[in-house]
């Protein structure tokens, strides 16, 4: 890659601007205070402890350029200000840095689209769905390789199907600490989903409905897994399905935009109140159903009817809000957007909690068991 080199600088008629000219025809526009507030020179940037020094209140309010140059090779751009705390300062910043920092649109657009690496891997509503999956013996084999694999299906698809995962009781665990750390809950590292006494759904014969898990988080469960320890071949129904949750949104925002913006905006609030568990739990968080960034990107998604209690919101967001919840439950239900599967025994799924909705059909055990690990 060519290195970064200034051809020519000018400074405009009103001199907040600072305009570069680099050496492959590129223009870079730079703010006297970005300019300033952004300084890389030692006495305002010092190696230690790295941390910007000045008081930017000392600063005018209304900074403008008095001058500004180039270094003789083009490596380096210098800058004086009016007003400026000494007289004597000239920031300095490296052309390679300023290059790379650029905001114009053209390399703003390329840095959002560079960031994006979820909604750039989706597929188009209505397509073909495939199961993205590898086999447990490609971490056995090679474990840089097998889990540089994982987790780039992880980022690119929002899940892996791992086969032939041994059945061994807390294998999940394993597999879960090969991929990171495991973050605390309330269920622990572990838990176990068959049918038992329990008051969710989760531990019933019953069908569970498109969720995400712990949005009563302040920060809900990053990747989670579910591995099969036994799925009997007379158990009849059970199977496993995933929507991407993103691409959701995206379909919702393309066909209506009002309720896209409305499931931005309301917020609902998610609880868990057990005073009877050990321990005893109350979570509580308000939160919108969509988080879009500065550039209109959707950067999270929180979907769990069953912890989605009554919206305390204005008046007048109430059926706006429910006509908004109901076009994009309408969209996470096409058959066209979702993945199934049957969890056979040894089969593990690893998917982001944060970005795929899971769901599971009702099943007739007929004698048999269907047992998974969670982690």
């Amino acid at each position: 890659m060519k290195m970064a080199e200034i051809k020519s600088v000018q400074v405009s008629l009103d001199r907040n601007i600072c305009e570069v000219l680099w050496n492959d025809g590129h223009v870079s526009r730079f703010h006297a205070s970005w300019l300033r507030y952004n300084c890389k020179c030692q006495k305002c940037k010092p190696p230690f402890p790295n941390v910007y020094t000045v008081d930017v209140l000392q600063l005018p309010d209304v900074l403008t350029i008095s001058e500004a140059h180039r270094s003789k090779d083009g490596t380096e751009l210098f800058t004086n200000y009016d007003g400026d705390i000494s007289p004597e300062h000239e920031s300095r910043h490296q052309a390679s840095w300023l290059r790379a920092k650029c905001y114009c649109d053209g390399c703003l657009e390329t840095k959002i689209n560079q960031r994006d690496v979820i909604t750039r891997h989706i597929k188009s509503n209505g397509r073909s769905r495939e199961i993205p999956k590898m086999d447990y013996q490609d971490i056995g084999d090679d474990p840089d390789r097998g889990l540089f694999k994982l987790v780039d299906i992880l980022v690119r698809k929002g899940f892996c199907l791992m086969k032939n995962v041994p059945v061994e009781h807390g294998m999940v665990v394993k597999v879960a600490k090969k991929i990171g750390f495991i973050e605390p809950s309330t269920f622990g590292e572990m838990y176990e989903v068959f049918i038992k006494d329990a008051e969710s759904g989760a531990y019933t014969d019953q069908k569970l409905p498109f969720h995400q898990d712990q949005p009563t988080y302040e920060s809900a469960p990053g990747v989670q897994l579910l591995h099969a320890m036994r799925f009997d071949d007379c158990v009849i129904g059970g199977e496993s399905m995933l929507v991407d949750l993103f691409e959701a949104v995206e379909v919702l925002r393309e066909e209506s935009p009002k309720h896209f913006k409305t499931l931005t905006e309301v917020p609902v609030i998610y609880d868990t109140i057990d005073l009877n568990a050990d321990p005893p739990r109350y979570l509580e968080c308000q939160k919108t159903h969509v988080h879009i960034d500065y550039f209109g990107k959707i950067v999270g998604v929180n979907w769990q009817p069953a912890t989605n209690t009554a919206p305390q919101v204005r008046e007048g967001d109430v059926d706006k809000y429910y006509e908004a919840y109901r076009a994009l439950l309408r969209i996470i239900r096409r058959p066209e957007m979702q993945f199934r599967f049957r969890l056979n025994s040894g089969n593990l799924i690893a998917f982001n909690n944060r970005r795929m909705l899971h769901a599971r059909e009702a099943f007739v055990a007929n004698g048999g068991t269907r047992h998974l690990e969670a982690s």
